[in-house]
């Protein structure tokens, strides 16, 4: 594809070349000037021939980069909905072996229950939070600070201080 477009491109510019060298000379003069945007053309059917052929390539360079634009837009826009689609069909298989795997440990637990969950009294509390998707934890036990020893997050009671203050 590479080898064809040169080809093609060496072809149009000695055929310009050819156009242009065989137009130019006193025997190809324009009849009477032209103006393109208040510029006043005059000279051979040559230069004319180099103007438009100098015009097309501007035309087809920026076609090229507008189309090279685009054509990268949209395979980044194909690529990232390809990746969007095996990302929703991957985390659809995984919520579906969480809830397998979910379903697996519950029927597990409910076929054996706990010795110690059914001694302390827990165990249907615990069981529900499991099936609730929770993590049932008993709250630590409440107990005052033993007095002159830490206070809360282990800074000393300023109260029960051993050192007392002169007057």
């Amino acid at each position: 594809m590479i080898v064809l477009g040169l080809v093609l491109l060496v072809a149009a510019a000695v055929i310009a070349l050819v156009g242009v060298l065989s137009n130019l000379g006193s025997s190809h003069l324009l009849t009477r000037g032209f103006e393109i945007f208040g510029y006043h053309i005059t000279g051979s059917t040559g230069r004319l021939l180099l103007i438009g052929v100098i015009l097309g390539a501007a035309a087809m360079l920026g076609l090229n980069l507008l189309l090279a634009g685009l054509g990268r837009g949209i395979k980044r826009r194909v690529s990232t909905r390809r990746q969007l689609k095996a990302d929703q069909k991957e985390n659809k298989r995984l919520a579906a072996e969480r809830d397998r795997l979910a379903h697996q440990l519950d029927d597990e637990r409910s076929t054996k229950p706990s010795a110690a969950a059914d001694h302390n009294g827990t165990g249907s509390a615990q069981a529900g939070a499991r099936r609730a998707g929770t993590q049932y934890d008993p709250p630590p036990p409440v107990t005052a600070p033993a007095p002159g020893g830490p206070a809360l997050n282990g800074h000393p009671d300023p109260s029960a201080s051993p050192i007392k203050e002169g007057k």
